[in-house]
């Protein structure tokens, strides 16, 4: 898939970047077109990389030691097979296999055809053969820049200047590539992730502006919040573009996790806001695309047979509970056709200590639906249950078809062993709960995932055809067990034990005496399986029409559909003894089929574009609906039930023991009577006047089995919009329409909540799609040689406002039909009736002068916490009986008052009445926005750049609700160390020390449930190996 496009131009102001995804800036000039198209697929990054590379001193380019020839990658020698073609296109091949940028800032041409270059040589060869015919000459920046000295004479076309000019095109592109893409994107590079090695996958998102993660340290799952949304495919999680949909009901702070391996990843794209690409179906916050590795991530420069091996561990005493996390990789190109890549991970981590430092205890009774606070304290000397275990396989391997054509077959699974464990638990009784104790393990749990895909790519010379085609499967698999409870103990006997070995638990049916005992004995194991079926087909064109250059059209379509089933069992020494489906969790099919085009226009100060997405989506399953049934009884069925009323009451006073003798008689004595009246209600001396005997309509709420088979359909436009007054400054504007229907869980999850009958969860097939506006302003700027000769600068600055309507939340006071009352206790999921509002501001800057360089991000939310209406009736009041008429033809006075308030009627008013207050709405994680969040990093480059040592501060403010008066996550700042020695060019020491103050703090926006700190004060060390 061509993920970007590149535009480098060079002139005399220096080095000019501009991207645009997917289209160019102008057509090549005919003279630059090469005679075959050259194979730049996979060396885009080292293209970008030398282009974009900072001065360093000058070297020389000749050293008399074979130590220094091995350290020099100008004299490293390298193989080359390269046809006779355009000399750009030879030196854009040359970058990509030695690693060395080959720039030229004198603003003139880069003309002639270069001769064709087989075998082994240095580099230095290689590039003074390509330029032999060319009269330019070369002059070393540094070992990885080669500069490319001017002719005497220049070439102009009428009065200006011909740049040299090359549009790239890539699935892989340098990080600084957000930069010059007028909208909110952001790549988390491998660079990135190995200065912080993370203990949570979550901790990778750290630099990244706008994002976040309701991480518990207790539960590996990953779950991606973009601006304050996430949960149920609003953020579109994917690996390789195969979409992660797998989730498990909880108190919405992870409904939706992907289960994914550091090891594995080359980098994670970040974008923003609604769109009308290939992933953008669903997804009203953005997308999140974990990229693994590839073969050019293995492969030594100019080697075509490669083994990467990498490994870290905790050291000593301030290992912290980081045991191992290290891969094995092994990749080869065998001849023109074909690329193998096979990869296994292992992570494994223990328990760790959170940090000693400023401890805050003002969070821990701050209330989730109330709120209330005591001043106590609770010391967790080790954050209990946090070791797992993961282990991944990653097998790639693609076919060049040929020069045009490829398909690639990809595998990625993973394995993850943890604990299932409970809320954390600060007062029992009144009595605060030791720390050890503050948390409660019910049993093991695991995770399975596997991802499988095959993508086929066609990338003529024609420009009308860049096409990539995904077919692919995912099935993730959760369990959580919970292990038998407590046994039933009877005179000092364990009758549960005892009831096993006889055999009694196993008779079918268990008796009645036995059936407690038994059931106390068994293990439940929650099984939660989702499999994804999805398609991906998209085109890129590049057109002129009627003299206008610079149009291009991104066009295709995209399918998936989720299938959910969940199951409860009931276990006891690995066999099972009885199950059913687990209706908490999904069960059922949801799809979305969705078409979309991209049109754009763009010249060197322009860029106006446009795109439509169709999307039709469709959901099936099964569940059970409340509703009300209704009976009238007429005078003589009320009269009938109030004389048996009467008749039971004097049956049981006569009998009952805590009476008098006198008043057991007379009750005894009035039982004749009572039984004439339930023989003949009309005997009643008041039957036709007593208030007793008005004839009423009464209710009854019962389940009802529904089938759910929903379907609709949205038309979704963009629009964008950039403009570049010179080659530093890029000002974008971009508006989009978003959609996302409900989710299976949302539609069809029905049951008492687990360990407290009190709460009861019904489903909402009714529910309606959320709709989303969303805004997006922002500016790009880059500069080369802004401080000193050779630098870089790169800053984006982004405003964002998105609206959401008909948000999905989690309410706990929903009223069925046909029952009066508050409807405590009864949870569904329902639509906010108010829109709700995410604003803020997105910094991100990269800086970087060669011996040192320096990396920012910030994020500053505004606005207030939002607010909430829910209508009482979620499902319908279904409360006819006051719009039906009495006997005597008239209507209770509440239906005309309903007439006159200008409803239908009475039971239309009803459905209409709505509450609000966030009181009921509590365990959604929109209840509140995100807190501001940043980090700055700072690094010198030392011997050649070889030893590089930095640190990294991050910053969190305090957030929770604004009515309350302490936060659920206090600030904090924290400071990590890093540093890494490249000993040889297949040697790389690395080492890192996080949070090196032992601050101790809670995750900003992590868990408001599980309460876990973060670690604190972890020292590790490792190395990679490459031959």
């Amino acid at each position: 898939m061509i993920i970007q496009t590149i535009i480098i131009s060079i002139n005399k102001g220096g080095i000019t970047f501009m991207h645009f995804q997917g289209f160019p800036l102008k057509p090549l000039e005919a003279s630059l077109k090469p005679r075959r198209r050259p194979t730049v697929k996979y060396t885009v990054a080292a293209v970008m990389l030398g282009l974009l590379a900072t001065s360093a001193q000058a070297q020389s380019a000749h050293q008399g030691t074979a130590e220094a020839e091995q350290q020099n990658p100008v004299q490293q020698r390298y193989t080359f097979n390269l046809p006779e073609q355009h000399l750009l296109y030879s030196l854009g091949e040359f970058t990509a296999t030695t690693q060395i940028a080959v720039i030229r800032q004198d603003g003139q041409p880069i003309d002639g055809i270069a001769p064709a270059l087989h075998g082994e040589m240095t580099a230095d060869e290689a590039l003074r053969t390509l330029l032999a015919g060319s009269s330019l000459a070369i002059s070393y920046r540094n070992p990885r820049t080669a500069e490319l000295l001017p002719p005497s004479t220049a070439t102009t076309v009428g009065n200006q200047t011909a740049f040299s000019t090359v549009t790239v095109e890539a699935d892989r592109i340098d990080d600084n590539w957000v930069y010059h893409d007028p909208r909110s994107a952001s790549v988390i590079t491998r660079e990135q992730i190995d200065r912080t090695p993370p203990r949570h996958a979550a901790d990778m998102l750290q630099e990244t502006p706008g994002v976040y993660s309701a991480v518990n340290a207790q539960d590996p799952g990953l779950s991606v919040n973009i601006r304050g949304m996430q949960d149920f495919g609003r953020v579109n999680m994917m690996v390789d573009g195969m979409r992660q949909n797998f989730n498990e009901n909880g108190h919405q702070q992870r409904n939706g996790t992907m289960y994914v391996d550091s090891e594995l990843l080359s980098d994670v794209v970040i974008e923003k806001g609604a769109s009308t690409g290939v992933h953008g179906a669903g997804a009203i916050a953005g997308s999140a695309n974990f990229r693994t590795i590839d073969v050019d991530d293995v492969l030594l420069p100019g080697k075509d047979i490669g083994v990467r091996l990498r490994g870290m561990t905790g050291v000593g005493g301030e290992g912290n509970g980081v045991n191992f996390i290290g891969s094995a990789a092994v990749a080869g190109r065998l001849g023109d056709r074909w690329e193998l890549l096979a990869a296994r991970s292992k992570r494994n981590f223990g328990e760790y200590a959170p940090g000693r430092r400023r401890p805050n205890y003002d969070f821990l009774t701050v209330g989730v639906q109330d709120q209330f606070h005591q001043e106590l304290q609770q010391d967790v000397e080790r954050v209990r249950f946090t070791d797992n275990e993961q282990d991944s396989n990653l097998f790639k391997a693609r076919f060049h078809i040929d020069d045009d054509q490829s398909l690639t077959f990809s595998y990625l699974g993973t394995e993850l062993s943890y604990n299932n464990v409970s809320d954390r638990q600060v007062l029992r009784a009144g009595e605060v709960v030791d720390g050890d104790n503050a948390w409660r393990r019910f049993g093991d749990a695991n995770t399975t995932s596997d991802s499988v895909s095959l993508r086929y790519n066609l990338n003529p010379e024609s420009p009308l055809i860049n096409l990539e085609a995904n077919a692919y499967f995912v099935s993730t698999e959760g369990n959580r067990y919970i292990e038998a409870g407590r046994p039933v103990i009877e005179g000092g006997t364990n009758m549960t034990d005892l009831y096993w070995m006889m055999g009694s638990c196993e008779q079918n049916p268990v008796q009645d005496r036995h059936y407690n005992a038994c059931r106390a004995g068994l293990d439940n194991n929650n099984r939660t399986e989702i499999d994804t079926y999805g398609f991906t087909l998209e085109n890129t064109a590049r057109f002129s029409l009627g003299g206008i250059d610079g149009l291009s059209s991104n066009h295709g379509i995209e399918y998936f559909i989720d299938k959910g089933k969940s199951t409860t069992t009931q276990e006891r020494g690995g066999r099972q003894f009885g199950g059913s489906l687990n209706t908490m969790q999904p069960n059922g099919e949801r799809s979305i089929a969705s078409a979309f085009g991209n049109l754009q226009w763009e010249d060197e100060t322009f860029t106006l574009a446009a795109g439509l997405r169709y999307d039709y989506y469709k959901l099936k399953g099964s569940t059970q609906l409340p509703g009300a049934e209704w009976t009238y009884n007429d005078r003589y069925a009320m009269a009938l039930r109030y004389a048996q009323s009467r008749l039971n009451s004097a049956e049981s006073q006569c009998r009952s023991p805590y009476l008098s003798e006198a008043q057991r008689q007379r009750a005894c004595d009035r039982i004749p009577q009572e039984q004439a009246f339930v023989n003949d209600p009309t005997t009643f001396p008041n039957y036709q006047t007593g208030n007793n005997f008005n004839p009423m309509w009464q209710s009854e709420t019962v389940l009802h089995d529904y089938d759910v088979d929903n379907s609709m359909d949205k038309l979704l436009p963009t629009l964008s919009a950039a403009y570049r007054p010179n080659e530093n400054i890029e000002l974008f504007a971009n508006w989009g329409r978003g959609w996302r229907p409900p989710a299976l869980t949302e539609t069809l999850m029905q049951g008492s909540h687990p360990g407290d009958p009190f709460a009861v969860l019904f489903p909402n097939p009714h529910a309606q799609p959320e709709t989303s506006r969303s805004w997006d302003l922002g500016a790009n700027f880059t500069a080369q040689d802004l401080f000193k000769r050779g630098d870089r600068f790169f800053s984006k600055l982004s405003y964002y406002d998105t609206r959401v309507d008909n948000y999905l939340i989690t309410s706990m006071v929903n009223v069925m039909p046909g029952q009066p009352g508050t409807g405590l206790g009864h949870t569904m999921f329902v639509p906010n009736l108010l829109p709700m509002n995410f604003r803020g501001l997105e910094l991100e800057i990269d800086y970087d002068a060669d011996t040192w360089y320096t990396q920012a991000n910030y994020t500053h939310v505004l606005g207030s916490d939002n607010q909430f209406c829910q209508r009482i009736y979620p499902l319908g009041s279904g409360w006819i009986q006051q719009d039906i008429p009495n006997e005597d033809g008239s209507y209770p006075d509440a239906h005309y008052e309903a007439i006159e308030a200008g409803y239908e009627s009475r039971e239309d008013q009803l459905d209409n009445q709505t509450y609000c207050g966030i009181d009921v709405i509590g365990m959604n994680s929109a209840r509140q926005l995100p807190m501001d969040r940043g980090s700055l990093t700072f690094g010198t480059r030392w011997f050649d750049q070889r030893l590089d040592v930095g640190t990294r501060l991050n910053y969190s403010a305090g957030g929770g609700p604004e009515d309350f008066d302490f936060d659920l996550w206090p600030t904090y700042v924290t400071w990590d160390l890093y540093a890494s020695y490249q000993v040889s060019p297949n040697l790389l020491l690395r080492a890192s020390m996080l949070n090196v103050r032992d601050r101790n703090y809670v995750t900003g926006y992590s868990d408001i449930f599980s309460k876990s700190y973060g670690a604190g004060r972890t020292l590790m060390a490792g190395a990679e190996l490459r031959f």
